[in-house]
């Protein structure tokens, strides 16, 4: 296959300390195309939280909302 750059939104999964690992996100991304392996090129975030902040009145506390890592494009080969 010709390398090419793929849009699309592939969740970067944890690494061993703790923070995203967009490389294997990536990866995943390009092999769902066909291809055998990619790098990043833009990312996203978001922040995903409990439904417990619906609650009227109830305070944020720590914990309650984590940010997710998405693969946004990626180059692949």
């Amino acid at each position: 296959m010709i390398p090419a750059i793929i849009n699309g939104r592939e969740i970067c999964p944890a690494s061993a300390n703790g923070g995203a690992d967009c490389a294997a996100g990536a990866a995943v991304l390009c092999r769902s195309r066909g291809y055998q392996s990619g790098r990043s090129l833009a990312v996203d975030a978001t922040e995903k939280c409990s439904a417990k902040l619906l609650i009227p009145g109830r305070a944020r506390e720590p914990g309650d909302c984590r940010t997710e890592n998405f693969v946004t494009r990626a180059w692949c080969q």
